[in-house]
């Protein structure tokens, strides 16, 4: 059995969309949404639509916890309670575009033994193949060094400079697209251990067995994936990009519910950004704790 974790946040009519394709896909399976604390009272209507579902459960977190414990809630579920096979992590704006879209992961494992998949992800804005993310993942020294470009990135003027490139669709794609042709990735091919993108991401049951809550719990929102290749590099798990599978991706649903003027999203991201940074920078130096269990200055507004 496959299960499926969407992570759900005021974005109704996108959760509802990505649960009705998933409950057309070929073979068992079973849906997990986690509402993250909707103030617009979504996680509830949700639980209510789907009461009498007996492959769809809506656990209702109560606090909005962002994404990497949100999922974790999500996956413990479907490794305690429904003993899935494999567990799909993806957002609500990822739509499935294989039927036998567990067949052909069922398929990938046994050949590859993987611990995480990526899929071929297909921006519907850009155009942009989105797996994988990087082919190497993220030295203690390339996150410092981010981490000092997102702190001067908040710099006011050049907050406004990037909010108004965001504000031209056509330019914002363009910058987009030549950031993404510099990498230089050929998403046609399998490659194995490399960053993988985290709007939707399958998890092996072998995998969650040894880490059964795998997204690092110090970070709010974005950075999650390149702390897991770090994590997964440090206890030699298998991560495979694989173009077989394919899913579409519309992005950026629950900011865009949150926040309506593109510099207050700015603004957030980059402030989410500098905190992930900031706690895979303590992970990664050794010197995490328990005040990493919260990523302070993200929240988003109610």
């Amino acid at each position: 059995m496959t299960a499926f974790v969407v992570v759900h946040y005021c974005s109704t009519r996108e959760t509802v969309a990505c649960v009705e394709t998933i409950r057309t896909l070929d073979g068992a399976h079973h849906i997990v949404i986690v509402d993250n604390a909707s103030p617009d009272g979504s996680g509830a209507l949700l639980a209510r639509q789907y009461a009498g579902a007996e492959d769809v459960t809506v656990l209702l977190n109560g606090e909005n916890a962002g994404f990497a414990r949100g999922n974790n809630l999500g996956l413990r579920k479907a490794r305690e309670t429904l003993c899935a096979e494999f567990a799909v992590v993806l957002n609500p704006d990822v739509t499935i575009l294989q039927r036998d879209f567990s067949e052909r992961i069922r398929a990938i494992y046994a050949r590859t033994q993987f611990d995480l998949l990526g899929p071929d992800i297909l921006s519907a804005f850009t155009g942009i193949h989105q797996n994988p993310k990087r082919l190497q993942g993220y030295t203690l020294e390339q996150v410092r060094q981010k981490l000092a470009y997102v702190r001067r990135s908040q710099n006011p003027i050049l907050m406004l400079l990037s909010s108004g490139e965001k504000n031209d669709p056509v330019l914002w794609r363009m910058v987009l697209r030549r950031n993404r042709a510099r990498q230089n990735i050929d998403t046609d091919r399998v490659w194995e251990n490399v960053v993988l993108h985290g709007s939707c991401v399958v998890f092996s049951e072998k995998f969650l067995n040894r880490l059964p809550e795998p997204f690092y719990p110090g970070t709010f929102m974005y950075f999650e994936m390149e702390i897991l290749d770090w994590l997964c590099r440090q206890c030699g798990a298998v991560t495979v990009y694989d173009p077989s599978v394919k899913v579409l991706h519309q992005q950026h649903a629950a900011t865009r519910v949150a926040f309506r003027s593109i510099v207050s999203r700015s603004r957030f991201v980059a402030c989410c950004l500098e905190d992930s940074l900031c706690a895979a920078e303590r992970l990664m130096g050794g010197e995490s704790g328990e005040d990493d269990e919260d990523a302070a200055g993200c929240a988003v507004p109610t």
